[in-house]
């Protein structure tokens, strides 16, 4: 009996020194890869901080090759920070992709734009003058095409001198927004510059301010005018739409037409006779035929006696027009 219990504590002891040296070795791997890291931040105490990791590390292995494979990155440390110190970059592959990581940021923080967001005017044209800071004059620039398949409206001249590039544009014949961007290149650097021209004034109007109906209800005719170039699938492809109108009246699209100056000149002398509201006159007016329809009014209601009176909001992108309609004796 007392011999098995020495032989069972043997074993113990040889178990708990088996889990000692993994643990060691455990250790020591955790050590060796502090050490890598602090190795590669080419600094004169960070690779002293590493010889220290590596030292302890040695210490905590228990085989010759990997206490051989310490010395080794001690030895390289060493041999950095005398290259450091004569104000060269490190030595071995992983040194050089830390000195080339640092001169391309070096380079970066010297490249840059003044203006990396423009925005235009959309109504009139315009112009920017944008400067470049770069190390050389050996920098490019391209403008591909517009964002979203928009065409190009961007010109684009580099100055004589490399310093700078003007940027214009033309005023805006839509009312949407139009996007591009500039690339300007240097080396494996890479700036963008992210221009937007507003699009031009929407204009939205009717041929009538107020209409009436009788208590009977029933059908009139307007027009109505914009020059969005917006299109509203949800109510038939125009370039408007209603944002709020009466339950009792409904708003029906007869026509879409181009609206000429000739027809416009006409229409604007005959609302002028009648009193009511004038056609817009601009070229790219686009028209609408309208009929707006009323229901009639039950004698049985509150209403017969006192009529009725509402308002048609119609909309076009940031625009708004409202009419009065009204329906009485």
């Amino acid at each position: 009996m007392r011999k098995s219990h020495i032989l069972s504590r043997l074993m113990v002891m040889a178990f708990m020194l088996c889990v000692a040296a993994v643990a060691l070795a455990q250790n020591g791997d955790k050590l060796f890869i502090d050490g890598q890291k602090l190795q590669q931040t080419m600094t004169v105490a960070s690779q002293n901080a590493a010889i220290q990791k590596f030292k302890a590390a040695k210490v905590a292995y228990t085989t010759a090759d990997k206490k051989k494979m310490c010395d080794n990155q001690i030895a390289i440390c060493n041999k950095n920070i005398s290259q450091i110190k004569r104000g060269g970059g490190g030595g071995g592959s992983s040194k050089k992709g830390t000195s080339q990581t640092a001169s391309t940021a070096t380079t970066s923080t010297r490249f840059s734009v003044s203006h990396s967001n423009i925005v235009f005017d959309g109504d009139k044209a315009g112009s920017l003058n944008v400067r470049v800071d770069a190390p050389t004059k050996n920098w490019k620039f391209s403008v591909p095409a517009g964002v979203g398949g928009m065409d190009n409206f961007l010109k684009v001249t580099r100055s004589n001198d490399a310093k700078s590039i003007d940027i214009a544009v033309e005023a805006n014949d839509q009312t949407l927004d139009r996007e591009q961007v500039i690339q300007i290149d240097y080396g494996d650097n890479q700036k963008e510059i992210k221009v937007r021209q507003l699009g031009k004034s929407v204009t939205l109007s009717t041929d009538h301010h107020q209409v009436e109906f009788g208590l009977k209800g029933g059908k009139k005719s307007i027009e109505v005018y914009t020059n969005s170039d917006s299109i509203i699938s949800t109510n038939y492809d125009q370039t408007w739409y209603v944002e709020s109108k009466p339950d009792w009246v409904e708003v029906k699209v007869e026509v879409k037409k181009e609206k000429g100056i000739f027809g416009q000149l006409g229409s604007a002398l005959k609302k002028a006779v009648t009193g009511t509201a004038a056609a817009s006159t601009g070229q790219d007016t686009k028209t609408s035929k309208v009929t707006l329809v009323t229901k009639s009014i039950d004698k049985k209601s509150p209403e017969f006696s006192t009529g009725r009176k509402g308002e048609i909001v119609f909309s076009s992108e940031d625009k708004k027009f409202r009419m009065t309609v009204i329906q009485q004796k």
